[in-house]
């Protein structure tokens, strides 16, 4: 156990939101009100698309961080705003911005990949590129929402020195308990802390029930917090000497980085059904 050796610890606060569809003023006063009234967190994370159905113009995005900056500000906290559909230049984009405790736009993670079962790739483009961001010493990475499906995501991050990734969605309570594990195994198979952020209230245009159960998981894959169905702001404070001391018994991301200084992997394929062979059967 090193936990002497790191007393770094992160306090978050995960904004369990009950979105209103079509009511986007509303939601956006009740957010900037939930934020105004959290008290001692360092990074703060919305659900996604918590505004409601609204595509936003630059000059809209621009005025929302512009207020969110302010609290940030305020409260010296740093706000992650979970995912919102931006329109720049007619590219309609799912950015979740990272703004700072000095209130100014630190960073912009975008959806890499638009969920395809929802039909969001009909009018959002995906991203490219990871952004990482320090807070209270740790560094921390996004992945919105289905981007959690892609172990890739997460384990470049890892690679890159994140020790706590945060997924805003907007996850129906059918796929919760996938939705859970993947959390869980997303934080044990690179030994990270993953926190997961659900909206509540709301439904697809299918009729399926949005429910929350926001959760926090720890480096090991347990649960340190979790969420019921109620609009609520989960809290939880993660005490980083557990990456270190996960990590010193599960080399996972050292094992990895090894792996690809090696000339030749020895995770090749091999045998009749190798890259570019084709079966005579």
């Amino acid at each position: 156990m090193v936990k002497a050796e790191d007393d770094r610890k992160l306090d978050v606060a995960l904004i369990q939101f009950r979105r209103e569809l079509h009511r986007i003023d509303s939601n956006k006063a009740r957010a900037l009100e939930t934020l105004r009234a959290i008290e001692g967190a360092d990074v703060v994370c919305f659900s996604e698309v918590w505004i409601g159905a609204a595509i936003l113009e630059e000059a809209e995005i621009d005025a929302l961080l512009s207020d969110i900056g302010e609290i940030a500000e305020a409260k010296r906290f740093h706000v992650l705003t979970g995912g919102l559909f931006v329109n720049s230049g007619g590219r309609v984009e799912d950015i979740c911005h990272v703004v700072g405790p000095d209130g100014r736009t630190l960073c912009a993670q975008k959806k890499i990949f638009p969920s395809g079962a929802i039909g969001e790739r009909k009018f959002c483009e995906g991203g490219d590129g990871l952004s990482l961001f320090d807070a209270a010493g740790v560094r921390c990475g996004v992945a919105v929402c289905v981007d959690m499906m892609y172990p890739e995501i997460v384990r470049e991050m890892a690679l890159a020195g994140a020790e706590v990734v945060f997924n805003p969605g907007n996850i129906p309570g059918q796929r919760l308990e996938l939705w859970r594990g993947l959390a869980a195994a997303r934080a044990a198979e690179n030994v990270v802390f993953a926190a997961f952020v659900n909206n509540m209230g709301a439904r697809y245009l299918d009729g399926r029930a949005v429910t929350g159960g926001s959760v926090v998981c720890g480096p090991s894959g347990d649960i340190i917090a979790s969420a019921g169905e109620e609009e609520t702001v989960l809290r939880a404070s993660l005490e980083m000497w557990r990456v270190s001391d996960q990590r010193s018994r599960w080399p996972y991301i050292e094992d990895v980085k090894s792996l690809r200084e090696r000339a030749e992997s020895p995770l090749r394929v091999c045998g009749p059904y190798s890259a570019g062979a084709r079966s005579t059967a």
